[in-house]
């Protein structure tokens, strides 16, 4: 169950979370995926697809229902899980009133029997928990105080969501499964670079908690001819009109420009177009952005607030303190002096780093024993 999932592509991660696990998946498990008509900040359903039945539109083993999200109701989630009745209801996120806080609720009044697993995808650190804070505590101690995290498994992507969840939730049952990535890896492409010049992408929602305005402080100051790309849906207003005025601050070795929104298909080529992926955020809990640079060997610069760490020592980027906004303006700078031979050499890094994580067939075998 959750909110948004293929071909929806703007709520960014968590539908590329749940449709690579559907699809490494499906020919072990019987998979149905519930969810809405309509992708993130969207008012209007996905054109090709009928909404409110089943349908193995993307895939003849996976089953997906598309409920009409101007319609949606509490009993019409209750009948199909009704109908289905599901080993497990797997749920993402923790503050989804329909896919996650109704059949918590129904786990906790008996109404359904089935095992669920709550995978909470990050929001329970605390630069997520600081964004509508007054809407999340509350339900935080109410989960708590019901003894709701009893009755349920959660699942972490890491050891960091594991101390997370029991911050929270002391003494819940935690299983750790890394994200399933995409494992779709494509060959080894190279570009052009020149010493002096750097060509970067940033892909991401456009909010705070990504940090946009930290990287547009930080290339003004890149002693280096620097190309910005930026990629991902405008969510926070406020926060772009920020960043557009620091954008017209800048000097003219800075080139910035915002493409808007992509789908996940077309951005294997524009990384490949790029030599360095930028991303400062304030936290994630995998960062499929970033994975996807690695996946078609893109070094990147990102903060230490992701899984991604000690990324210098294997020569595929940096994973840098946000308290040390130097050491990003130093690692940028010597990217840019990259010659060809030294870009291509952390580009292959990046990508053999990437091809053995894919390939790792340990991954399978966690949500194996997730869903044990």
């Amino acid at each position: 169950m959750i909110d948004w999932f293929t071909p929806g592509f703007k709520a960014g991660g968590p539908i590329q979370s749940c449709a690579n696990i559907a699809f490494a998946l499906k020919d072990e498990y019987e998979m149905y995926v519930l969810t809405t008509d309509t992708d993130h900040g969207e008012s209007a359903p996905y054109p090709t697809l009928i909404s409110d039945q089943w349908t193995t539109h993307i895939d003849p083993k996976i089953n997906v229902y598309y409920a009409k999200k101007a319609t949606l109701t509490v009993q019409q989630i209750a009948k199909e899980i009704n109908t289905l009745q599901p080993d497990y209801i797997y749920l993402n996120n923790v503050f989804s009133p329909y896919f996650v806080l109704y059949p918590l609720w129904l786990k906790y009044t008996g109404k359904i029997k089935s095992k669920v697993i709550v995978c909470p995808r990050g929001s329970l650190y605390d630069s997520a928990l600081s964004v509508k804070s007054y809407k999340k505590k509350p339900f935080l101690l109410l989960f708590k105080w019901l003894g709701i995290h009893k009755q349920v498994i959660f699942h972490a992507t890491n050891n960091r969501e594991k101390q997370s969840i029991l911050q929270h939730f002391p003494g819940s049952t935690i299983r750790i499964a890394d994200n399933l990535p995409n494992i779709n890896q494509p060959k080894f492409v190279s570009c052009n670079k020149e010493k002096g010049v750097i060509n970067c992408v940033f892909v991401a929602r456009i909010v705070a908690i990504k940090n946009l305005l930290f990287l547009l402080a930080v290339v003004e100051k890149v002693n280096a001819k620097v190309k910005l790309t930026i990629i991902g849906p405008i969510e926070d207003i406020a926060y772009w009109e920020e960043c557009k005025k620091k954008i017209a601050q800048l000097p003219a070795t800075i080139t910035i420009d915002y493409v808007g929104t992509k789908q996940h298909k077309q951005l294997t080529e524009i990384l490949q177009q790029h030599h360095l992926f930028v991303l400062p955020t304030t936290g994630e809990n995998f960062g499929h952005a970033i994975f996807e640079a690695m996946l078609v060997g893109r070094p990147v610069l990102i903060s230490d607030q992701t899984p991604w760490l000690q990324l210098n020592e294997k020569k595929i980027g940096w994973d840098i303190p946000l308290e040390d906004p130097a050491a990003f303006i130093k690692a940028m700078e010597a990217a840019a002096e990259w010659d060809q031979t030294q870009f291509d050499e952390y580009a292959n890094a990046t990508w053999l780093f990437a091809n053995n994580f894919v390939t790792n067939p340990q991954l399978r075998e966690q949500y194996n024993e997730l869903f044990a």
